[in-house]
């Protein structure tokens, strides 16, 4: 019996863990279905090594501009295909408004706009693919 509960809190633990980092994963599809030829990493707004709360400069303004609209919230309260629905109806729609203002802002020190080094690839976190 120690075996079988172990193993169903071992799947409980996984399961919630792994909740959170799934609600945003649609934001990096949506950027991988825009710039087809780029690979886009979740260090595109996270922080490498770093907890997934700590964003760095272009995840601050996506978060910014989505904290209000509690999507995580929304996406954790529901489960199967009630989930998906809502990432598709809710939180991608609201992450291309979000993107659309930040893709013509200028990170710090830069000329050229989110967009134009996306395009050229020169952000570490979202790179040409190799041919």
């Amino acid at each position: 019996m120690k075996p079988i509960l172990t193993t169903a809190i071992a799947l409980v633990v996984f399961g919630i863990s792994w909740a959170p980092a799934s609600a945003h994963m649609a934001f990096k599809k949506e950027l991988s279905k825009k710039y087809t030829d780029m690979k886009v990493t979740c260090n595109a707004c996270h922080v490498k090594g770093k907890k997934k709360t700590e964003r760095n400069e272009f995840g601050k303004l996506l978060f910014k501009n989505l904290k209000e609209k509690k999507l995580t919230e929304g996406f954790k309260s529901r489960a199967g295909s009630e989930r998906k629905k809502y990432e598709a109806d809710v939180m991608v729609p609201e992450f291309k408004k979000a993107f659309e203002k930040i893709k013509k802002m200028k990170p710090k020190d830069k000329e050229q706009t989110y967009e134009e080094l996306i395009k050229a690839g020169q952000m570490p976190e979202i790179t040409k693919k190799s041919s």
